[in-house]
């Protein structure tokens, strides 16, 4: 058994949002609004449960990691027969927020059955469901079709390795290209894009120390976007892995 390594993703914002309610008898319902269950203010209580469980999430999943998050929030809603739980949590890391919000969702949830349980004994939690996500990979990976792309390697072995990327995020190849790629080889850079060289040398960074040496470079002309890659098999895998859903937004 082990948790997925996501050691190799990029930390970027995330957001996840879930709902769930809980079925509950008309006269539990306005014990609840006239907030005069035994327990206490039951609405106040499941939200302040919810953002305590999101926190919790990790401790309670095994193969959960543990994610620090900058937002959580939990609103509650009564109706007539029913009591709905939102959750929101939001945050920068390198995997999404899904189980804290369903944990926040469940806790809440679990929180009024508790408090009503002694004069309800038809309460039933149901629909509890992720409503929303975004951040990572799926929001901003785009791939290359109707990309023409042209590659030069002193290597055999590393063009290949290169043209193998390029293809499989949907490139064709051509030297009147739109992506000109030199593996070892600089290339007039004409206006280099040092914000993206900054956010992959940082990448590495993080990862090796030892590899600055073994730079990516970035840049464009009117015609084309140029990247020169270190003749380093590692490093070129790890640069398309986490970097060539990104190349489509450059060009």
């Amino acid at each position: 058994m082990r948790t997925v390594d996501v050691s190799v993703k990029p930390e970027t914002l995330r957001e996840a949002a879930a709902e769930g309610l809980i079925r509950l008898k008309p006269e539990t319902v306005k014990l609840i609004k006239e907030n005069r269950v035994p327990k206490g203010n039951v609405l106040e209580a499941c939200k302040l449960a919810g953002i305590m469980a999101a926190k919790k999430t990790a401790e309670l999943l095994p193969f959960c990691h543990p994610l620090p998050f900058d937002h959580a929030e939990v609103t509650a809603e009564l109706g007539e027969s029913y009591l709905k739980v939102r959750a929101l949590v939001r945050g920068v890391a390198r995997t999404g927020y899904e189980m804290e919000a369903l944990t926040a969702v469940s806790a809440a949830l679990l929180t009024v059955y508790d408090m009503c349980k002694g004069f309800d004994d038809e309460m039933r939690i149901e629909g509890v469901r992720l409503t929303h996500k975004r951040g990572g990979k799926s929001d901003w990976f785009a791939d290359l079709k109707g990309v023409r792309a042209s590659v030069h390697a002193e290597d055999e072995k590393l063009e290949k390795l290169v043209k193998g990327f390029l293809a499989e995020l949907g490139a064709t190849f051509s030297e009147n290209a739109d992506l000109f790629v030199s593996v070892g080889e600089n290339l007039p850079m004409g206006r280099e894009l040092r914000g993206f060289e900054s956010v992959v040398a940082l990448y590495d960074f993080a990862r090796d120390p030892t590899a600055v040496a073994k730079e990516v470079r970035v840049g464009r002309t009117d015609e084309a976007l140029l990247l020169v890659l270190p003749p380093d098999e590692g490093k070129i895998t790890q640069f398309f892995k986490t970097f060539g859903g990104l190349l489509r937004h450059l060009l």
